[in-house]
């Protein structure tokens, strides 16, 4: 009877420090994107103990939305910051990471237009012209915005706004307001390049 205890006890243990750990990564996050609160109009929303926060609320002058996605990888796990803004652009234009895309894809990548960038990156291209799209990727902010976007997984505008997702290692890190606020100035400018 006292090993059962023992071995309940030892789970109990266990269990209290996984959540704690869980706990404390993402009120890290959340004092991270109270940043975004205290330069923007809008709230983090937390719907419980150990829960993911997300950001709602306008950022210059749109609608805007931050959420953040795991995926679990062979070996480790992988996080998504998610961003959802009302920046209405008059066509829809969509930059993927080569990378990224060829694992969605299953490698079929063919007939897209593709660009390195001065790191060796190379992103994909997708528009329904493929005439605009050859002065679409002389233009001085895509090529401002693939240069140092960091961690793009793609960015898809459109006339009802964007929607972009990048990745990262460091959650922690990549939801600072600086880090933000950087990527969010190279959104903007893209996005307004393309307006309606």
């Amino acid at each position: 009877m006292f090993f059962v205890f023992l071995f309940i006890l030892i789970v109990f243990i266990l269990w209290a420090i996984v959540l704690y750990v869980r706990k404390s990564h993402w009120d890290t996050i959340h004092r991270n994107l109270l940043d975004l609160e205290d330069h923007f109009e809008g709230k983090v929303i937390r719907r419980g103990f150990a829960a993911r926060p997300f950001f709602h609320g306008k950022v210059k002058g749109y609608p805007f939305t931050l959420n953040i996605s795991t995926e679990r990888l062979k070996d480790k796990r992988m996080n998504y910051v998610d961003i959802s803004w009302d920046l209405p652009a008059g066509e829809a234009l969509t930059i993927s990471e080569l990378e990224w895309l060829k694992k969605q894809r299953e490698n079929n990548t063919e007939g897209l237009t593709v660009v390195e960038a001065e790191n060796g990156k190379k992103f994909a291209f997708i528009h329904k012209n493929k005439k605009r799209l050859e002065q679409i990727v002389r233009y001085p902010v895509v090529k401002d915005f693939i240069n140092h976007f960091e961690e793009l997984c793609y960015v898809f505008l459109s006339k009802n706004g964007l929607i972009c997702e990048f990745s990262t290692d460091n959650l922690a890190r990549a939801t600072e307001f600086e880090s933000l606020n950087k990527r969010l100035d190279l959104l903007k400018k893209l996005g307004e390049a393309f307006k309606q």
